[in-house]
């Protein structure tokens, strides 16, 4: 009796130390990622489908980015619009009026960035919006170069996947 308590007990403390440590001033100096590479949702330019799981994106600034949805989402070929819905978006108010700081937000990303953080996803939408759409969420997200975004029109889905696969992740250039 006393060994699984004192295990339960030990799992306690080392859970608090971690949450205390993560807490401190470190986590709170550098964002987790670098959200100048993120997809910026009203910069869409252009976009390809490359099947049920996976898109191809362009934005404004030459940013081509290559989007893997968390399952499948079969609207992506059905439904002729796309729009981005950033997960972590401030909570609006309720006269409508306004947002609440730091609930249900991310502070960094609460512009429409879609980073692949949790909640973010692509939303298939027909000529006109009902409510009834259902999110596709997004599993990752990351930038690709020209080449490859221009590539993957005119191939079937598994040459395309492939060739997405191969690609380099484009890294930013300092300026």
């Amino acid at each position: 009796m006393k060994t699984p308590l004192l295990a339960l007990l030990a799992s306690a403390l080392a859970l608090g130390a971690g949450i205390a440590g993560a807490s401190g001033p470190a986590a709170k100096s550098a964002p987790i990622r670098p959200t100048g590479e993120c997809l910026v949702a009203r910069q869409v330019l252009d976009w390809g489908v490359v099947d049920d799981r996976r898109l191809v994106v362009k934005s404004l600034g030459k940013r081509y980015y290559d989007i893997r949805l968390s399952h499948s989402c079969r609207d992506l070929n059905r439904r002729p619009y796309l729009t981005f819905r950033d997960g972590l978006r401030p909570s609006p108010l309720g006269s409508g009026r306004g947002f609440r700081r730091g609930v249900g937000s991310d502070p960094v990303t609460t512009d429409g960035r879609i980073c692949g953080d949790l909640g973010d996803a692509v939303v298939p939408v027909s000529g006109v919006r009902n409510g009834l759409e259902i999110p596709c969420r997004i599993g990752s997200i990351r930038r690709i170069d020209e080449n490859t975004f221009e590539s993957v029109f005119g191939r079937d889905s598994g040459s395309a996947n492939a060739l997405l696969d191969s690609a380099p992740t484009v890294k930013p250039v300092a300026r």
